[in-house]
């Protein structure tokens, strides 16, 4: 908010402001505030003041400003003025000043234990703070806030505030702080100012319900009991207060929780007989509750089963009494029963048997039954008959036969009955045997075991006889393991087991049944592993048997070949093999020297030829034919295929050149450069000359060889050519090149004029003549030669002087010209370049002669 400004118009100094900093201010009661005070007046000498009630202290001016400190401010609310006089005019603004005061004390009031679920007061006490309209006070429980009170009294001045709120009391708040906050917030224009009470950590508790009591209704004097005591549903059960007493007597407990669940016990010693009172007690913070119990203490002691005579002969006659000392309390009913079977109550009931062998072992109780506390008490007293008689050996419990599996654990079994207990001996062969001990039984323990009973009243002997059953065993002995039979005989695979009872013996092959019990011819088909199984009451054996059958070497197609392809060069061996058992030696020899071929070896083209091969064993030998034929791949030498090659042009021919290999190759050659091929025989011409690719193929590969071939034909010259003109003039040089072509190349050779100034090139076939005269005019002739023939050609050449060559120039044009005309061409003439004068004495000068 801007300063307020008061103005009054005056026209010395125009119009002009007064402001005064701060507008708003807060300030903590007794405390200090400087304000400043300001004016745009343009009059040097203008001075302004503070009007108030304060207490001023120091102050500072300058032009146009003035600050004045209020010190001590005691008044709640006020409004000092800023002035300027300004030309005679004066101007105020007025500042608003508020006063606070903190809480000097925030004090929390609560109970510190409380009962879920109830609802209780909270109150905060803030003593001395203002202003009231600016003060919140909060309940805060574990950090947050609980419930809140804004004040917003517009009193002024410092007063006590009391605020209340209600709390009920929750589970979770257990173990939570509780505290009061209050904040006086002054802003913008001052601090916001916060105040805390001490905290209070609450105890919040939970008990539902009384405690329960478990003790049993009645127990024995002289006797201990355990009690119990828990309250359940009970929170903090940790807590928990609980004690137990017997009458006025307090018990040692153990207290335990679980949960919600406290739990007491003790262990209680009945002391008297009579009615008993157990109290016990849960304290949950202000809160008691208590539960009782009876007990009923009685004493009873257990009766008296007396018998006449404990250990009677059989035939006496013997008295059992059933009788009860004193109880507290009185009452007790007696039964002398057997089993279920009651023989006679009463106050003190009796029995009187003759005793028989059966008698042995009864068991006689006497019940006492006694009515306390609501129910019955029942005590027994039992007693055991023991009849004396001679001994016995009874079938059933030692029987005459006895069957025993080898391997199992057993006992000799034989007890005699007879009181008192016989005394047992058995041997067998003469060596005592012990009875009853278990042991692991052997084919040993077959045989008769001789047992005596002896007692006090006699002996008593029996005999025993032991059988040992076992399973099936397969030895060398009966079911050999190896077999060697030869093809053609008769055999029988025996296969006999160790058993008892007598084993039943299954063999198959192949898993198809074979019969053991007849002879069979002996086939190769009866080789192999047989799988024989001997089977009884106690189990089953299996045994291999492994059969083989001999017979004398074969040899066919399949097992040795008779015709081999081997290629030169690679490793090959004569895998030639023999069927028969034992397996057969082969030896392989040519012209009756044995050939190591069963090694793998280089083949090489020795090896073509036919070999015998012999197998044979113990039971006799076999021979076969093997040929062995070694294909190589193409081969070509000078010989069968020379590297040059002369032919005779216009004569038959075929390019020779064959190769060496097998399969026979094939052989073809190209001219190198071409797509020209020659195969067979044709007519011979130069065009064949040349280089060419000749290449053997068959399936093992191919060889190539370069052949050269050179078309012979007799020579023949091409032309006779005179440089630098036909047309001579004397003085002149010229020379004559005869050109020619033949195979093998021809020579040269001249017929010319006699002159001394003849030269010849290096093969002569050009001759130079230097300065030339009268004497070289004449006629030219050039002969060619080879093996095949010769050739010739002439020309004349004509030595001129200077007008005979003008003349000779000129008749050549005539002559040309009429020529031309005779023909027609003469237009055409005109036309071309041939009309030049050079070349027209050239065309006319040569005039070559063939021979």
């Amino acid at each position: 908010m801007g300063p307020r400004v008061c103005s009054v118009p005056g026209p010395a100094w125009g119009a002009f402001e007064v402001d005064v900093w701060p507008v708003e201010a807060v300030v903590p009661f007794g405390g200090t505030l400087r304000l400043n005070c300001s004016t745009t007046c343009l009059d040097p000498s203008t001075r302004g003041s503070l009007e108030t009630s304060l207490t001023k202290g120091q102050s500072k001016n300058g032009t146009g400003w003035v600050a004045i400190e209020l010190v001590g401010v005691t008044e709640w609310e006020s409004s000092p003025l800023c002035y300027f006089n300004c030309g005679g005019t004066k101007k105020t603004t007025a500042a608003r000043i508020s006063l606070y005061r903190v809480p000097e004390q925030v004090i929390l009031e609560l109970p510190p234990v409380l009962e879920e679920g109830k609802t209780y007061p909270v109150t905060c006490w803030v003593s001395n703070v203002a202003p009231m309209r600016n003060l919140t006070v909060t309940l805060h429980l574990g950090g947050k806030v609980l419930h809140t009170n804004i004040q917003g009294d517009p009193r002024v001045g410092a007063t006590n505030i009391t605020a209340t709120f209600n709390m009920t009391a929750q589970h979770g708040y257990h173990g939570q702080d509780v505290a009061c906050h209050t904040e006086l917030d002054l802003r913008p224009h001052g601090p916001l100012l916060k105040n805390t009470s001490a905290p209070i950590n609450l105890s919040v508790y939970t008990f539902p319900a009384a405690p329960q009591l478990r003790a049993p209704h009645r127990v024995e004097a002289d006797t201990e009991a355990n009690v119990s005591c828990w309250a359940s549903g009970v929170f903090p059960a940790v807590v928990a207060q609980v004690s137990l007493r017997l009458g006025n007597q307090s018990l040692e407990v153990s207290i335990a929780t679980s949960g919600d669940m406290v739990t007491a016990q003790a262990t209680v010693q009945f002391l008297e007989p009579g009615k008993q009172e157990l109290h016990c007690t849960v304290s949950m913070g202000p809160v008691t509750r208590a539960t009782e119990g009876r007990v009923d203490v009685y004493r009873f002691p257990a009766p008296i089963l007396e018998l006449s005579d404990p250990e009677p002969l059989v035939g006496t006659n013997v008295t059992l009494t059933c009788r009860s000392p004193a109880t507290n309390p009185p009452g007790v009913w007696l039964q002398l029963h057997e089993a279920e079977q009651i023989l006679a109550s009463g106050s003190q009931p009796q029995l009187q048997l003759m005793v028989h062998k059966g008698d042995h072992g009864r068991q006689f109780m006497c019940d006492a039954n006694l009515t306390v506390g609501g129910g019955t008490v029942v005590k027994r007293t039992s007693a055991q008959l023991t009849v004396h008689s001679p001994p016995e050996l009874p079938e059933a419990s030692c029987p005459s036969t006895l069957t025993w599996v080898e391997g199992t654990q057993r006992a000799l079994h034989c007890v005699a009955t007879g009181v008192p207990a016989p005394a047992m001996a058995c041997s067998k062969d003469g060596m005592e045997q012990q009875v009853g001990t278990e042991l692991q039984v052997t084919r040993d323990h077959a045989g008769t075991y001789v047992c005596h009973a002896t007692n006090a009243l006699g002996t008593q002997n029996h005999n025993i006889m032991v059988h040992v059953e076992y399973p099936p065993q397969l030895d060398d002995a009966g079911c050999p393991p190896q077999r060697t039979w030869l093809e053609g005989q008769q055999q029988q695979l025996v296969c006999v087991a160790d058993a008892n009872p007598k084993a039943n013996v299954v063999c198959s092959l192949d898993g198809q049944p074979y019969d053991i019990t007849q002879k069979q011819g002996t086939t190769r088909g009866q080789a192999g592993i047989y799988q024989c199984r001997a089977t009884n009451t106690h189990g089953s054996t299996a045994r291999n048997v492994t059969v083989r059958v001999e017979y004398g070497p074969e040899m066919d197609d399949t097992s040795c070949p008779q015709n081999w392809t081997w290629v030169e060069g690679l490793e090959e061996a004569l895998t030639c093999k023999a069927q028969g058992n034992p397996t057969p030696s082969i030896t392989c020899s040519w012209n009756g020297q044995h050939q190591a071929l069963e090694v793998p070896q280089l083949v090489t083209r020795e090896q073509n030829r036919t070999y015998m091969c012999i197998a044979a064993n113990h039971h006799g030998n076999v021979t076969r034919a093997v040929s062995v034929r070694v294909e190589y791949k193409p081969h070509m030498d000078e010989l069968s295929c020379p590297s040059h090659q002369t032919w005779l042009e216009g004569t038959e021919l075929a390019l020779a050149c064959k190769a060496d290999g097998q399969p026979p190759a094939w052989v073809q050659c190209t001219q190198d450069g071409t797509m020209r091929t020659l195969t067979g025989y044709h007519n011979a011409s130069r065009n064949d000359s040349g280089l060419y690719s000749c290449m053997a193929t068959n399936s093992h590969g191919s060889a190539q060889r370069a052949v050269t071939v050179q078309v012979d034909y007799s020579p023949v010259v091409l032309a006779l050519d005179v440089q630098p003109s036909p047309t001579v003039l004397q003085g002149s040089d010229f020379s004559i090149h005869c050109s020619a072509e033949g195979s093998p190349v021809p020579t040269y050779s001249w017929v010319l004029p006699m002159a001394p100034n003849l030269n010849y090139s290096a093969d002569n076939s050009t001759v130079m003549i230097l300065g030339a005269g009268a004497h070289n005019s004449g006629s030219y002739v050039c002969a060619v030669a080879n093996s095949y023939g010769s050739h010739i050609r002439n020309i004349t050449i004509q030595v001129a002087r200077g007008w005979q060559y003008d003349l000779t120039v000129v008749a050549i044009v005539v002559v040309v010209v009429l020529a031309l005309v005779g023909t027609g061409g003469f237009i055409y003439y005109l036309k071309t370049t041939a009309c030049k004068k050079d070349t027209a004495m050239d065309s006319i000068m040569l005039s070559p002669h063939l021979s």
